[in-house]
């Protein structure tokens, strides 16, 4: 798909002043995406465009690694997130990446009153710039590096009849982040699969109220594995550890955890130019400080293109543009 170049600034432009959405909060598990084909470097002038949908369930209580029903203050929680992501390659090795989203609802349903309470809106946007310090496409090989950061739309917390909501239905940090991340890709064409690392880390800051959410490192393994044309076969190992919250630089007790997820996904190319994904996150593991209400399973579907602008090879013996 041709593009008029006149239009490649402009898009750029977009790309760095409109960046959208994060899940980096204490009670919003998973990645936006969760795909795992959009974790490296793009090729140089390849736009590529992601819309997606997660939805989360929540409705057990755990101290530690056990389960507990005593004095559960809420019966359950949900939220449902739509998205809208941008990547763009500038060159072969880098790549700038931004999203933009929106809560549907955060929604919290009380266990012995009958109410629930809920917040919407944007949450957090960012930019994220990675460079592929190692790439070597004919032997399906990267190693790529990247950091980012984050920012509120609004520094103020979110209100309902002029009370203020609390942190959980928040749908924004109300805080500035900053992330490094570590990405590793290995193809395996003999087979028709790949395997990719994701290490990133998640330092959050004190938002206008002195409350910071603790950091996270998060972990993950995937293996893709083609089974029939264009549709694909894949599973995520991901590993994520929070920290404790702090209020005024005060640790909270009921706040950070591990968790250990499988997300088992599928993705089919449609027409070679589409690609839709489906994923579901099933935590295996789960320990937590204090008394928290923690995740059920949560899942996400997500439709991206790649368009590229650059020039099409004009013989059949050129070497075309890289696709990640």
């Amino acid at each position: 798909m041709s593009v008029d170049k006149r239009f490649v600034p402009a898009l750029l432009l977009f790309i760095v002043l409109f960046p959208g959405t994060s899940f980096a909060q204490c009670c919003s598990t998973g990645s936006p995406v969760g795909a795992t084909v959009y974790i490296g470097v793009l090729g140089k002038k390849t736009l590529r465009v992601i819309s997606f949908y997660r939805h989360n369930f929540s409705d057990t209580y755990y101290t530690g690694t056990s389960k507990t029903t005593e004095n559960n203050q809420l019966k359950s929680s949900n939220y449902n997130f739509v998205g809208l992501a941008f990547g763009y390659g500038i060159t072969k090795r880098l790549t700038v990446e931004t999203d933009l989203g929106y809560f549907i609802n955060k929604t919290q349903v009380f266990n012995t009153i009958d109410y629930q309470e809920k917040g919407y809106g944007l949450s957090n946007g960012g930019v994220t710039v990675k460079y592929g310090v190692f790439v070597k496409p004919t032997k399906q090989i990267e190693l790529t590096l990247g950091t980012g950061f984050r920012y509120p739309f609004s520094t103020k917390p979110q209100e309902k009849d002029g009370v203020q909501l609390s942190r959980d239905v928040q749908p924004s940090t109300n805080a500035f982040a900053a992330s490094g991340m570590l990405f590793f890709n290995k193809g395996f064409p003999s087979i028709i699969l790949r395997v990719f690392t994701m290490n990133r880390y998640d330092h959050n800051f004190e938002d206008p109220l002195k409350y910071k959410y603790g950091d996270m490192l998060l972990n993950s393994v995937f293996v893709s594995k083609q089974i029939v044309k264009y549709f694909l076969g894949i599973v995520q190992i991901r590993s994520e550890y929070r920290w404790k919250d702090e209020d005024d630089g005060e640790q909270l007790v009921n706040t950070g955890n591990w968790l250990l997820i499988v997300a088992p996904q599928l993705s089919y190319s449609i027409a070679g130019k589409w690609n839709t994904s489906i994923l579901c996150d099933i935590p295996v593991f789960k320990s937590y400080n204090g008394k928290q209400l923690t995740p059920k399973y949560s899942f996400a579907v997500s439709l991206s293109r790649d368009i590229s602008f650059g020039k099409k090879p004009k013989a059949a013996g050129d070497i075309p543009v890289r696709n990640n």
